[in-house]
């Protein structure tokens, strides 16, 4: 996290309690989580959620965390940079979400595809999207 301090003091940002804890609270998850968990997550005194995502906007936009949006449901924050490579499933009728380190991961084709375009490529994120087996057991798939 001392790196994440120099980051923040470098472009001229206070480092605040609720910033290291926001940072803190994300480098030890191994999901994204929703701005209402960040929030339970914090000791006492908690701040107010507009106080969580004004950081969130902020620490997201100097690239110390990442923005990821699954399906519909709301948007969730995870550590960004320094962490293994990994994808997630989603279920989509309970929400329940499961990350996973892919055993062999080559978007090399869909990369260049890209590059055509003018981009580079400096990373990705992969979401799948299917029923759990908790959900699969109560009924049809949706």
């Amino acid at each position: 996290m001392g790196n994440h301090t120099e980051t923040l003091r470098r472009m001229g940002h206070a480092v605040t309690r609720g910033r290291q804890e926001i940072l803190r609270i994300l480098s030890e998850s191994p999901l994204p989580l929703s701005p209402r968990n960040i929030r339970e997550k914090f000791p006492e005194p908690k701040p107010d959620a507009a106080t969580v995502y004004r950081n969130l906007a902020l620490l997201s936009t100097l690239g110390l965390v990442r923005s990821v949006a699954l399906h519909e449901r709301s948007r969730r924050y995870e550590a960004a940079g320094g962490r293994p490579h990994r994808h997630r499933v989603v279920c989509r009728a309970c929400g329940r979400i499961e990350a996973f380190a892919p055993r062999k991961c080559d978007l090399s084709r869909i990369e260049e595809d890209i590059r055509r375009l003018g981009f580079t490529v400096t990373g990705h994120s992969l979401e799948f999207f299917g029923d759990c087996p908790d959900c699969r057991a109560k009924g049809p798939a949706r």
